[in-house]
């Protein structure tokens, strides 16, 4: 029998995507979808360190899955992932012990390995927040919940350090993903039938292309404009100094 996860998702629509991939993944390793918390062997959380009240929601969450495991006699591994996951750290274990994975946002890759490992030691929470300069992710891996629109993220962090703002410091300095690896996600949604895209970035209009230095946001716009069957291209958020 199929192993089965949950993913709940607080916040922006960076974590909505981050979902998508993490959901992906597990599948990938093996897992099926189930909207059940009962049902699940894993149960993700992805959380929002912006949106009022994310916190909060969080550990009201693991506060329920930990009652359901003690009902039940039986709990499913839980994952805490997102933005509270890279600013609160290990601290989230002190305040509950429903917790088995802690793992930061740039870190999603290695989600199946962290579930593994924790189901290999139980009792012992795992807890991986290091940042990771490689932003690439590979193609036709992310469970996408909306089949004709496409997320897909162009940037990757903020150097801004607003004062309102926690980005930089969850999400870490700004890295720009390669124009190639951009239009190629493009074309693969759009293959899967796709009709719109929305790029993801803290600031996207700043966008310049690492691999090619005559593409900057107007020209990305362009060739994604170029290809056939892309009807609408959406973004957010810009910044009105770029």
């Amino acid at each position: 029998m199929a192993r089965k996860y949950l993913i709940e998702t607080f916040g922006c629509q960076m974590n909505v995507h981050d979902s998508e991939r993490m959901a992906g993944l597990l599948e990938q390793a093996g897992f099926e979808a189930t909207e059940d918390d009962r049902d699940a062997d894993v149960v993700v959380i992805n959380t929002c360190s912006v949106r009022e009240r994310a916190e909060e929601k969080l550990f009201t969450r693991l506060g329920e899955l930990r009652q359901m495991g003690l009902e039940e006699g039986n709990r499913p591994v839980v994952a805490v992932a997102g933005c509270v996951a890279q600013q609160e750290g290990k601290k989230i274990l002190s305040r509950s012990t429903a917790v088995d994975v802690v793992i930061g946002t740039q870190n999603i890759k290695r989600l199946p390995m962290l579930v593994s490992e924790a189901v290999e030691r139980p009792g012992r929470p795992v807890v991986d927040l290091d940042p990771i300069e490689d932003i690439s992710f590979p193609l036709g891996i992310a469970r996408r919940g909306d089949r004709l629109k496409a997320y897909v993220t162009i940037i990757e962090g903020c150097n801004e350090f607003c004062a309102f703002c926690v980005v930089p410091y969850t999400r870490g300095q700004e890295r720009m993903r390669p124009s190639a690896d951009i239009l190629a996600e493009a074309r693969e949604a759009v293959s899967a039938g796709a009709r719109e895209v929305q790029l993801l970035g803290q600031i996207v209009n700043h966008y310049q292309a690492p691999d090619d230095p005559r593409c900057d946001f107007p020209r990305l716009l362009e060739q994604l404009n170029d290809i056939d069957g892309l009807e609408r291209i959406r973004f957010a958020s810009p910044h009105p100094r770029h």
